[in-house]
Formats: C-alpha cells, structure tokens, sequence
C-alpha cells in the first residue's frame, strides 16, 4: 500500500531541526525553548538532527542530511531562510512553530513552501505529537502515551488542557495535531491522513469554522465511514462566532446548517468540552456498542420512567429482557422487583441485586446497552456499578446514542 502523501509530516523517519541550537538553554525563542525539551524528553525513534540556518556547509553537504520533517522554532525573520534549507535537504514537509505571526507573513510562508514542494503545518500552531514514534514535536507538555485515539484541534490552548486532563484518566493517542489559524495543511488534510492511520481507531476534532467547506465535508464523510468521529465545534451562537471569527479567520457559518451537514457525513457531534471529554474516554475503552437497545436497571421507579422518557428522545428504543433471562432473574430478586420493561429492583435491591441484573443482561442477546440508575436508599451503603461484567462502562447519554446508531459502527 502507498504511503499517504502526508507520512513525511505525520509519520517521519528523519528529522532536521532549526531552532537556533540544540540546547535548550541557547534556543532563540520560547517556542525553541520548549521543544527542545519535548525532543530530549524521549527518544524519537527516526533520525534528529539540528540544524542553524547559519550553517556554512555547501548545497552538496545539505542535499546529504535528507531529511522527512524540517521542524522550525525561529523568530519570524529567520524562517524564510529554514524553509529554503529543508528544500535543500529533500524535506517533504515543514512545521514551523510561532505565535502571533498575522495572516500577510503567513500567506509569504506558505507561497515560498508551494514553491518549494513542501507541505506546511503552522504557522501559529503549537505542534504535533506521534506517541508510537516516540515524537513529541510540540510546546503542548509532556507526550501523551500511545494508543488508538487521535486529536486535531485548531486550539492549542485547549490542545493542552485535552492531554493534560487525558494523562490524569488513561486516555491514550495515536496522534495529537494543532492546527494554526492561516496554517498550510488543512483539517481535511489531517483528517484524511488520520482516518488512514492504522494506528487510529477513532478520530476526536475541535474546530471553530472552515475555510474549504465541499473539500472537509468530503473528507469528513470519508473519515465517518471508516471510523467514529467526534466533533466539537465551536461558534454555535452570534457572540461565540464573531469570537471565532477574531480567533481563527475562519468561515464559521449557519450553526443549523452545520449540524445537519455533520449528521449527513455521518460525524457525531458534542456540544461542550465535558461531552468531548466523555466522548474520548468511551472511544479510548476500544468497546464498540453494536445496537440501539437500551435496558435500564434501577431500583427506583421514577427515576427509570424519566431516563425511559430520554430514550425515546433520542431514537434508542427501550431494551427489554426476553421472557427465559426474565424468569430466571425474577428468582434472585426481591418479591416487589418488576422486569416487564424497566428492571426494576425495587427499593429493597442490594449490590449483589444489581450484579445480578447486570450478569443477566450482559448476557441477554435482545439487549445492546444498559444504563444504570441508583438511588440512594436508607441503610444502604452505595457501591460502584459504573462497569459491569463484559466492561459496559457508564458515559454520556447522548454520545452513547449516536454510537448506537446502528448505521455506523459495529463491534
């Protein structure tokens, strides 16, 4: 199989850096500063090397480094130069890290890299991260540990609060890339090389608007088809888009319009960053639920009648035990329990009530998912029921039902 067009960014085997050193302590930026750190951390499983833009070798000598990836830390009058050496040394791409560069300079950049053949990630990004590769090329901390999730984001800052609050909950990537407002490669392109990725099982995306809108949609629906995507966009009112706007330069369009585009494609989307949060630890447990069959186990009635309610609402269908699993059950639950279409414990219920429940579901092939509600109950001492015995772990409901469509993703 070819390798993607975009391996010499996401996927690199050599690597030259400009940073106007290799210690941290002579680095001409803080951008520099940081990443040399990241790169000395651990260790990059290609080739590094660090390169000055002040090097006196001749064409000859340059040709030779041959690198992938030319990482560049410089102030922003150094870096037209670093962009004409990586072509020099037959980089395919180049990722430069900066802030504040505007939309005039940037455009500069990325002419001069059309004109040299090379991909350009950033400016204003704050990097990529490649955990199996043992790449941290970014100012975003420490390098998340690898695993089947990946991250595109045209958000730093919210970049880092995402690995930050992941490496506290055992959530793992395959990939962690930040997009810059006028940056060259775009999200479809990431987005494409991702959903590509054998080392990618689901693909999470923060955006605030798009610039291509028929080349991401294209991409996007791609991407759904292969693997879950979770979305988190931003701009959803007037006040959010204009900050959007003033953020990212980015066309940020009708928010109604933009949902129904998502749900075309096939793409989930949530609407805060606690929902992207639990979207994240469900898809990084590797479970796939593979229906829309959703049975409740309660020991209060009125609780289970509302979550009963919640499941029509957003097209799941309430899971009922079939008839045997029923009978059964009924002989090892108190004489008040009911199981005709909530399973209802009934107020006298204990855990082992509720281990009991959830075996027999798990069990139940007329039942795809289950939901648990406890209420608490005097003289009873709440126990933890969030993960059952075939791992059906407890996550956003509304996540869960756009997972359990069952024209996506079969596990």
């Amino acid at each position: 199989m070819d390798a993607h067009y975009l391996a010499p960014l996401f996927a690199p085997r050599a690597i030259v850096v400009f940073a106007g050193s290799s210690n941290p302590e002579e680095a001409t930026s803080p951008h520099a500063t940081t990443l040399l750190q990241a790169l000395k951390a651990q260790r990059f499983k290609g080739t590094l090397q660090f390169v000055s833009t002040q090097t006196s070798g001749t064409l000859a000598d340059l040709m030779e480094i041959k690198a992938d990836l030319a990482i560049i830390a410089l102030p922003p009058s150094e870096v037209p130069a670093a962009i004409e050496l990586a072509a020099r040394m037959a980089c395919r791409a180049v990722m430069v890290l900066s802030s504040g560069v505007d939309s005039e300079q940037a455009a500069a950049w990325h002419k001069q890299a059309r004109r040299e053949s090379l991909y350009l990630l950033g400016p204003n990004c704050l990097g990529l991260q490649r955990p199996a590769l043992g790449l941290n090329a970014s100012t975003l901390g420490p390098l998340a540990e690898p695993g089947p999730l990946a991250l595109i984001s045209q958000s730093g800052s919210l970049t880092a609060s995402m690995l930050d609050w992941a490496a506290r909950n055992a959530v793992s990537f395959s990939s962690v890339v930040t997009l810059g407002p006028h940056g060259g490669v775009s999200m479809a392109e990431a987005l494409d090389f991702l959903a590509n990725d054998p080392q990618t099982q689901s693909i999470l995306v923060y955006m605030e608007g798009i610039w291509d809108a028929r080349r991401f949609m294209s991409t996007l629906r791609s991407a759904a088809n292969a693997k879950p995507v979770i979305v988190l966009k931003a701009g959803r009112h007037s006040a959010g888009q204009a900050a959007a706007r003033t953020h990212s330069s980015a066309m940020v369009g009708n928010d109604e319009v933009f949902d129904a585009a998502l749900r075309r494609a096939g793409a989930v989307r949530v609407r805060s960053f606690v929902e992207m949060f639990s979207a994240a630890k469900c898809l990084a447990s590797r479970f796939r639920p593979a229906g829309k069959r959703l049975a409740i186990v309660t020991n209060g009635g009125g609780p289970g009648v509302l979550a009963a309610d919640r499941i029509n609402d957003i097209d799941l269908t309430l899971g009922r035990l079939s008839a045997d699993t029923a009978k059964a059950l009924q002989a090892a639950l108190p004489p008040t329990a009911t199981l005709v279409d909530l399973i209802d414990l009934s107020e006298d219920a204990t855990p082992a009530h509720f281990k009991a429940a959830l075996e027999a579901a798990n069990r139940d092939t007329t039942i795809d998912g289950v939901l648990v509600i406890y209420s608490p109950k005097p003289g009873a001492a709440p126990r933890c029921l969030c993960t059952s015995p075939g791992g059906l772990q407890a996550w956003h409901v509304q996540a869960l039902a756009d997972l359990l469509d069952g024209r996506r993703h079969r596990g």
